[in-house]
Parts: structure tokens; sequence; C-alpha cells
């Protein structure tokens, strides 16, 4: 069981679900609240939504890691699981259990919703996700770019499955107002999507043996470490930057939400200080990326606080 927790990466999947519970109760309830409006899933149902995009990226893990057995043995970044403790055999039944009880419940609660598309949705993520793991994964840029965008889908999961039955229910001008709780839950799907990809980055730094032995194009192997980083600069200035922008935007002047900003940016600093240092463990480097994230999400806190003085 222990090494099962290890392949879905059970501290990740946590973290999906963390991300799905604080926009569902501290960013879309409370701008539903403003207009008199009010979640339409059940509490229940919610759960049902969550579980199933757990499984999903729990899913991904597992086919990722079949995949990638030898060029992890090589790089030696991380422990290899499937192969070892766990077969390949049950790897891929794992990963077929996993992905039936995604799809199965989605396609639950695209017909509770009304809206079969919703389904159809899970159905495309999941087979991307097995490109991702088989091909695209080995491709220059689009794997990383891919993994970045299907990680900004989980925040916006939340709003897609409330907005059929709040347009279903509501007037056409009432339902208009549901356009800011979208626009807010997609700001935190802005910045998971380039902090994601900062991520993915970052942990090809780690894996360039392995990566050149699968052919696999990431950016340290085909621009050099040097080039890499830079790169890297560039994603964190365009965090930092849309950081303040939004603060200075819809914050300003709140000085609860100056220091968690400065807070971030202080975060943000050492993970570049890391980063170049040279020397800079794994885990040490990508621990800094999981905080930033957390972070961010933690500040619909702060936002559900802000929302209520208003």
């Amino acid at each position: 069981m222990l090494e099962i927790l290890k392949l879905i990466r059970i501290r990740n999947i946590a973290f999906a679900a963390f991300v799905m519970y604080a926009m569902r109760y501290f960013v879309v309830f409370p701008l539903l609240a403003r207009q008199g409006l009010f979640l339409q899933l059940t509490d229940g149902n919610f759960f049902l939504l969550v579980l199933s995009v757990c499984c999903l990226v729990s899913a991904a893990y597992v086919i990722n890691d079949y995949f990638d057995t030898k060029a992890d043995r090589i790089s030696g970044s991380r422990g290899v699981i499937v192969g070892k403790t766990i077969t390949r055999r049950r790897a891929i039944a794992l990963h077929t259990v996993l992905n039936v009880a995604a799809v199965g419940i989605s396609f639950y609660l695209a017909w509770l919703v009304r809206c079969w598309l919703l389904g159809a949705v899970f159905v495309a993520v999941s087979a991307l996700l097995w490109f991702h793991a088989s091909h695209y994964k080995k491709c220059f840029v689009w794997g990383n770019l891919l993994v970045a965008f299907l990680t900004a889908l989980i925040p916006l999961t939340v709003i897609l499955f409330e907005l059929p039955l709040l347009r279903a229910h509501l007037s056409a001008d009432v339902a208009g107002e549901t356009s800011r709780v979208l626009w807010s839950v997609s700001a935190y799907s802005y910045f998971l999507f380039v902090n994601m990809l900062v991520y993915e980055i970052s942990k090809d730094i780690f894996s360039v043996d392995g990566d050149k032995a699968e052919g696999t194009m990431t950016f340290p192997v085909k621009l050099g470490l040097s080039a890499t980083k830079r790169i890297i600069d560039g994603l964190v200035a365009i965090c930092w930057v849309s950081l303040w922008g939004v603060y200075f935007l819809f914050f300003y002047p709140d000085l609860c939400a100056a220091c968690y900003f400065a807070a971030v940016s202080v975060y943000y600093a050492c993970y570049l200080r890391l980063l170049h240092r040279g020397k800079t463990s794994r885990n040490g480097l990508l621990n800094h990326l999981r905080a930033i994230m957390f972070l961010l999400v933690c500040f619909s806190v702060l936002f559900f606080y802000l929302i209520q003085q208003q």
C-alpha cells in the first residue's frame, strides 16, 4: 500500500484536492453569495468531482512512471517503483481502474448538470495524459506545456460543473454576474499554469542523462543548463509581474494583500538563488516551487476575508 501511495504521489493528489476545495469555498462561494446566489452542486457530488479529478491525476502519475522506468534508473533523480516493487502489469491494471473510475464519475456528474460535454472532457484529458507519457513528453516544449495546461484545468473544473446549473435556474441577467467568478478562478489557473511550467522545466534539470538516453527533448537536453536557467528566470519574472499586477489592479492599497504578495515574492527570490547556486538538491529546489504554489492557493483564504469586508 505504501508503494502505491508513492506511485500515485499522494502528496500531489492531496494538493489537487486542496486546490478544488479552496476554490469552491473561498472563491466561488463568497462571490456567488454577494449576488444572493448559492452553490448548485451538493457537498456529496462535489466530493465525487474531487475524487474523479484525483483518480485522473493518480492515473497520470502511474502511466508516467510506467514509461519512465528506464530514464529514472539512468538519471537516479528519484526512486524506481514500477518494475521493482510494483510489477508493470499491476501498474497498467491500476492505471485502468483509476481512469475508469474518473471517467465513470465524470459522466454521472455531467448527466447531473445536463452537460455531456464535461464528461467528454475527462475522456479527452485521460487520452492526452496517456499520449503525453508515451509520446508528447519526448517532444520539445509540448510535453511541459501540456502538463502545465492540464494542471491549470484543476481549479477551473470547480466552476465548470457549477455554471450549467446556475445558468439553467437563473435569469440571463443574474447568470451574467457569474462571469466574475469564472475570471477569478481563471486567475488561479493562470498562476498554476506558469508555476507548473517552471516546475516541469526545473525538474528536467535533474534528469538530463536519463532523458538523453530516452531521446526526450527537454530544455536542458536541447538548450543546455545555462539557457534553461535563463528561461526559468524569464518565467519567474512573468509570475512576479503578474502577481503585483493583480495586487495593484484589484487589491491596492490593502496592507494584508501587500504583505502576502511580498512573502510570495521572497519565496521566488529564494528559489532563484537556489537555482543559480549550482549544488542544490532536486527536492530542495522543487520544494520551494511547491511552497510557492501552496501559498498562491492559500491566498484564497485572504480573498474570502477581503470579499467579506467589501
